[in-house]
């Protein structure tokens, strides 16, 4: 079955928290603020997620049992 990422919250943290832990190894300030910016943007998808999940629970995150 194929994952619909739109619709699952921890997709987009773990983007954003990969996004965020290899903006803190750049050493220029402007690739960090990108990336940063970036990671703001996973965080965004995943309350736009969970906001789906909410208003029609009967969407599931693959893997999850009926």
């Amino acid at each position: 079955m194929i994952e619909n990422v739109m619709t699952n919250p921890a997709y987009w943290r773990d983007r954003a928290a990969r996004t965020r832990a290899k903006a803190d190894s750049f050493r220029y300030q402007d690739s960090r603020a990108n990336l940063l910016k970036i990671a703001e943007e996973y965080d965004r998808l995943a309350n736009y997620a969970e906001q789906q999940l909410l208003r029609a629970p009967t969407l599931k995150l693959s893997g999850q049992s009926p």
